[in-house]
C-alpha cells in the first residue's frame, strides 16, 4: 500500500480493495476515536470485524516502510518500463473493479447513477491541468488533507494530489531539509483527511452499502485514465534531486504514441501484460473462494 502511490491512478486504498480487506480497513480507521468498538445500531449492511490494534500497527508500519524503502525502487521500475508496468496494473484494477461491482446484490437507478457519477467525476479530475499554488504551509496542509483521503478512497494516489496542487517538489524538499513548518501541517492534514473520510465512509457503507460501493467502484474506474499505458507528457516538474518527472500527461492511442515519441508502443506485450494482471486477480479470487468453502465445511 505504501509503494502504490507511485502510480498516479492507484492509491493505497486500491491495494486494500485488491487484497479484499477494504471494508475491514476502512471500518477500523473509521472507529479509531471509538476505541476499536463496533457500532450497535441497526444498519442495512452488517459491519465487518475490525482489525486488532496489533494488526493496524503492523499495517501502519508496513505502509510507512513501503513509502520510504519500496516506493523509490518501484518508481525506478515504472520509469524504466512505464508501458508494461502500467498495463499490468491496469489489468489488475479493471478486474478488481469488476469483481467489486459483482458484490452489489441490488441494482436500481440510484445505484447505477452513483456508479456513473463516480466514473465521470474521477475521470474529469484526472484530465484537469494542475493548479498553480503558492509555496505555503497552509497549502501543504490542504494538499495533505486531500492526500490523506487516498489512503481510504480507491483511485488517484497521493502523488497525483501533490502534483495536482504543484506541491510535489515543495513537500519532498521540506522533508529533505527538515522544514517542520511545512512537514507538520502536511502530516496533520494527511492524518485528519484519512480519519475523517474513513469515519464518513464507515457510516455510509453501513447505511447505504450498495450505492456507496457503486460510487467508490466508479471513482476507482474513472481514475484508470492515469494508468493508461500510452501517455503524452504535457508538462514536467523536477524532484528535490533535480530529476524530471511528468507533472501533467494526456492519454493517447498507441499509434499516436508512436508518432509523437518515435518509440515502440509495445502493443502486443502490453496486452499480454494486461491479461496477466486480469488472470492473477481471477486466480486469487478462485483460491480465496475455495479456501472459504473449505473453512465453511470444516
Amino acid at each position: 500500500m505504501g509503494a502504490a502511490g507511485v502510480l498516479q491512478g492507484m492509491s493505497a486504498a486500491s491495494v486494500a480493495v485488491l487484497l479484499g480487506q477494504y471494508q475491514r480497513f476502512v471500518y477500523t480507521l473509521g472507529n479509531l476515536p471509538l476505541g476499536f468498538t463496533r457500532h450497535t445500531r441497526l444498519t442495512s449492511h452488517p459491519p465487518p470485524v475490525g482489525m486488532s490494534r496489533l494488526a493496524l500497527a503492523t499495517l501502519v508500519v508496513g505502509v510507512i516502510s513501503g513509502i520510504i524503502f519500496i516506493r523509490p525502487f518501484f518508481g525506478n521500475i515504472i520509469h524504466s518500463d512505464p508501458i508494461i508496468t502500467s498495463s499490468f496494473f491496469l489489468g489488475l484494477i479493471i478486474m478488481v473493479g469488476f469483481l467489486w461491482l459483482r458484490s452489489i446484490a441490488r441494482w436500481n437507478t440510484g445505484t447505477l447513477l452513483c456508479l456513473l457519477t463516480g466514473i465521470a467525476v474521477s475521470y474529469a479530475w484526472t484530465c484537469l491541468h494542475p493548479l498553480q499554488t503558492p509555496d505555503h504551509p497552509l497549502v501543504a496542509g490542504v494538499a495533505g488533507l486531500l492526500a490523506g483521503t487516498t489512503f481510504v478512497l480507491p483511485g488517484v494516489s497521493d502523488v497525483f494530489i501533490a502534483l495536482f496542487f504543484a506541491k510535489y517538489r515543495y513537500i519532498i524538499a521540506s522533508f529533505g531539509s527538515l522544514e517542520f513548518d511545512v512537514i507538520i501541517p502536511f502530516i496533520a492534514g494527511v492524518i485528519v483527511g484519512t480519519l475523517a473520510i474513513a469515519r464518513l465512509l464507515t457510516q455510509l457503507l453501513e447505511s447505504y452499502y450498495h450505492p456507496v460501493v457503486a460510487l467508490l467502484a466508479g471513482w476507482m474506474i474513472g481514475s484508470l485514465n492515469k494508468l493508461w499505458p500510452w501517455r503524452q507528457v504535457v508538462e514536467y516538474t523536477t524532484t528535490w534531486e533535480g530529476i524530471q518527472i511528468p507533472a501533467f500527461e494526456k492519454s493517447i492511442l498507441p499509434w499516436r504514441y508512436l508518432q509523437i515519441t518515435g518509440k515502440d508502443p509495445q502493443l502486443l506485450l502490453a496486452i499480454l501484460t494486461m491479461a496477466a494482471g486480469v488472470f492473477i486477480v481471477v486466480l486469487v479470487e478462485k483460491i480465496a473462494a475455495r479456501l472459504k468453502t473449505k473453512r465453511s465445511h470444516g
